[in-house]
């Protein structure tokens, strides 16, 4: 990369050339050292975008306070609590908000949850009808199996937990004590209490966050200190990360954690800081996402991060009241030195905290769905208006779309323990940007979430970047 010094700083029968060549010489070295520092920070990001603004439940409602998120590998769906509703909202791999359970399932005060195995275990608070504390345990028909209670430790109250590779239940609670283990029938076993150096005083660490990765190592975040202490599958320690502070490249108040065991990254939700802090799982610091705003890409108090089964990064955008997704636009390899085109490319768009700033387009992805249509029906695309468990609902949408002049079809989906649910289905569509602009006029007008289908082969979609 090279720099070309403006023409006007040095003419003929200036009176002091050498000094202007003296001073001119010395820019060019600063920016020749500047670009090549640029070239090295800019190389180590990782361009990433927003692909979808959760906001709503299945029912059109908005998603108040999103303070915590799970993935369900078995199933493939999405969980998403809101507590101020006393509800856990869940969404399919589509991020189609399609079910919410809460007080009707004997839920009051939750926080965290987690799904291992097709079991859904929700961490619930004190409330008048269950003064105790306690882990609320739902098979895949979200029917109630148990409920652990916490002799040990006194007045424990837990809000996040995860089941590590030996079946042991880790939880973090209001008391911040430390990591409290259970076995696998529940049972207290004991309390892993990390400790750190603070002002040349050694000191437990307050744990707020945990997070397990496919080896089983446990990762447990501490907001107070602004670190994450790893440890092996067998309780061992191994080392920690982070570092307290206001800057990039620090954690204020850690809230959330996430591990993305095919990039080997970490996430981390910094609360205070309105961003989101990617580290290797080695410790170093990588780059950050958002920041204070309410745009796309931006953040109002975040509180918890998620890696879904597509990669894609959830970050519950708390004060903001949405759920943003976020997917990496390249590939996990190691990054390369960028081109001066690609600098300049980027130097025209504003930066936050380095991401690339927001494409004018997005790609939809369009899945394949198997159901049985009309011989006369022509084209393959379908728009997914409403997926519901009671099938007079599905009737009577379908009737009235229907008067409204649209193509529209019921079709059945079997969920296993979970019985019959009823789709709405709008089309088909031969070209699927009409299929887009149709599912665009069904979200403003029925207030509710559209997802295109295909009855072909899956594909993927390029449209314009609208207002959410």
């Amino acid at each position: 990369m090279s720099y070309r010094l403006p023409e006007n700083i040095y003419q003929e029968g200036t009176s002091c050339p050498g000094l202007w060549r003296y001073w001119g010489g010395l820019v060019l070295l600063f920016l020749m050292l500047f670009s090549s520092v640029a070239v090295a920070a800019v190389a180590t990001i990782q361009p990433i975008r927003v692909v979808k603004v959760i906001d709503r439940d299945e029912a059109g409602f908005p998603i108040r306070f999103p303070a915590a998120l799970a993935y369900d590998p078995t199933a493939d769906e999405i969980y998403i609590a809101s507590p101020l509703k006393n509800k856990l909202v869940l969404l399919t791999s589509d991020y189609f908000p399609y079910l919410s359970i809460g007080s009707g399932r004997g839920l009051k005060s939750i926080s965290g949850s987690y799904l291992k195995d097709g079991m859904l275990y929700v961490c619930v608070g004190a409330s008048r009808e269950d003064a105790n504390p306690h882990i609320a345990v739902y098979d895949s028909a979200f029917l109630p199996q148990k409920k652990i209670y916490f002799p040990e430790p006194k007045n424990f109250s837990p809000l996040d937990l995860v089941v590590g590779k030996n079946d042991h239940f880790y939880l973090v609670g209001s008391n911040r004590i430390g990591v409290v283990v259970l076995d696998p029938e529940g049972h207290y076993l004991r309390t892993i209490e990390p400790r750190d150096e603070v002002l040349g005083v050694r000191e437990k660490a307050p744990i707020l966050a945990l997070d397990v990765d496919r080896e089983g190592n446990l990762y447990f975040v501490s907001e107070a200190m602004g670190r994450v202490f790893v440890y092996d599958r067998d309780e061992r320690f191994l080392y920690k990360f982070g570092e307290k502070g206001g800057d990039a490249g620090k954690l204020s108040r850690p809230r959330g954690i996430a591990l993305d065991d095919f990039r080997q990254q970490v996430y981390i939700v910094d609360y205070q800081r309105h961003a989101v802090s990617a580290y290797a799982m080695t410790g170093e610091y990588l780059f950050e996402i958002g920041g204070m705003g309410q745009g796309r890409g931006w953040f109002y108090y975040p509180n918890d991060v998620l890696v879904d089964g597509r990669g894609r990064l959830l970050v519950a955008d708390t004060f903001n009241h949405r759920v943003q997704v976020f997917e990496f636009t390249t590939a996990p390899v190691p990054a390369r030195p960028l081109e001066r085109e690609e600098l300049v490319a980027d130097a025209a768009g504003e930066r936050a905290g380095g991401v690339v700033p927001v494409a004018e387009t997005e790609t939809i992805a369009i899945n394949k769905i198997d159901v049985t249509l009309p011989d006369d029906a022509v084209g393959d695309f379908l728009v997914l208006v409403l997926i519901s468990r009671q099938e007079a609902e599905a009737i009577t949408l379908a009737n009235r779309l229907a008067g409204q002049g649209d193509q529209v079809h019921i079709a059945e989906l079997d969920m296993g323990k979970r019985g019959i649910w009823y789709q709405v289905l709008v089309g088909p569509y031969v070209d699927p940007l009409q299929a887009h602009a149709a599912a665009e006029k069904f979200r403003h007008a029925e207030q509710s979430p559209t997802i295109l289908k295909t009855r072909g082969e899956a594909t993927s979609l390029q449209v314009p970047l609208g207002p959410e």
